[in-house]
């Protein structure tokens, strides 16, 4: 079985064999049999070496891709780890990693002019006096212009106190949304396939898919989503600034949001392999020093189990 010195037990699955012989070759028991098996199964179908491509992409992008969980500098990683990947000739990129792994994980080299790396939070004053309060693991961009303040929200979570400005109004732009106000206290949480928006003080209209805007007021808070804005969340407001006093809430979040939060907490990449498991839901709050104790969590309360085949990368996935 995976990472107890025995040969992996195959199903017939290219996706579910690809993982468990990713897992035995990282756990530092393979011998030559095993390489030589390995080197069969993947010549035997075409569909093999596709998707143990794209599981090893994820870990080819770690190697190459700026990790803000390290201040943005490259992880060294050990090198037989590397040299096994280019002799099987892995090549799996950012695209075919998200595309294989129904973009639960995402690739980037955290472009913005304000960020933060893993567990780190940042106050920045913008030119116009306006406040910003990036959440840990968070990328913001700035496109001030005469006639607009705009900034958009590329990853993460963030709170603005914008400066009152009536004759230009900020706006902050997030998946494929916007929030706009003339002065008020914004909350903007971007998550796999959706946002959140919340207003702490003041009003604000949000503008999201087809759908009309529609004017949020102090303690209002919406999800949305290329299908508009949804309807309001209770106790919305607080739990989207609790991370301020270092817990995570969630109420009733799929797990692959809850995953892209933790992610922006961790020490190592949590990767959810099965893709059913992200509609699961999850309720509570927890310390956001401690996501290891948040991650055992899930585990207990959800059908899932963890395998840790290499140091930095954590994947879950059906018990």
């Amino acid at each position: 079985m995976e990472g107890n010195g025995e040969r992996p037990a195959l199903t017939g699955d290219p996706r579910e064999d690809a993982l468990a012989w990713f897992v035995r070759l990282e756990s530092g028991d393979a011998d030559p049999a095993d390489r030589r098996a390995f080197a069969d199964w993947l010549a035997r179908d075409p569909a093999h070496r596709r998707e143990y491509d794209r599981l090893a992409g994820v870990w080819d992008d770690l190697d190459r891709v700026p990790d803000p969980r390290r201040g943005h500098r490259r992880v060294t990683r050990a090198a037989p780890t590397r040299r096994r990947f280019l002799t099987y000739g892995v090549a799996g990129g950012a695209a075919a990693c998200a595309a294989g792994l129904g973009g639960t994980v995402a690739m980037t080299a955290w472009a913005g002019d304000i960020r933060t790396a893993t567990g780190e939070r940042r106050t920045a004053t913008l030119d116009d006096g306006s406040v910003v309060e990036l959440d840990a693991g968070s990328a913001l961009a700035v496109e001030f212009s005469p006639a607009e303040r705009r900034v958009r929200l590329i990853d993460g979570r963030a709170r603005f106190v914008a400066a009152r400005d009536p004759g230009r109004p900020f706006t902050v732009a997030c998946a494929g949304g916007r929030l706009t106000t003339a002065g008020a206290t914004l909350i903007l949480h971007r998550q796999p396939e959706s946002a959140v928006a919340a207003v702490e003080e003041g009003t604000a209209t949000l503008t999201a898919g087809l759908a009309p805007p529609v004017q949020l007021l102090a303690g209002h808070c919406r999800s949305y989503g290329p299908g508009g804005p949804g309807p309001l969340v209770r106790d919305g407001v607080a739990a989207e600034t609790a991370w301020r006093q270092g817990r995570l809430v969630f109420q009733g979040q799929p797990l692959d949001a809850v995953i892209a939060d933790l992610n922006r907490y961790h020490p190592a990449r949590i990767l959810l392999w099965d893709r059913p498991l992200a509609e699961l839901r999850v309720d509570g709050s927890v310390d956001a020093a401690r996501p290891d104790a948040a991650l055992n969590a899930i585990v207990r309360i959800l059908p899932v189990r963890t395998l840790h085949p290499v140091p930095g990368l954590v994947i879950i996935r059906s018990a």
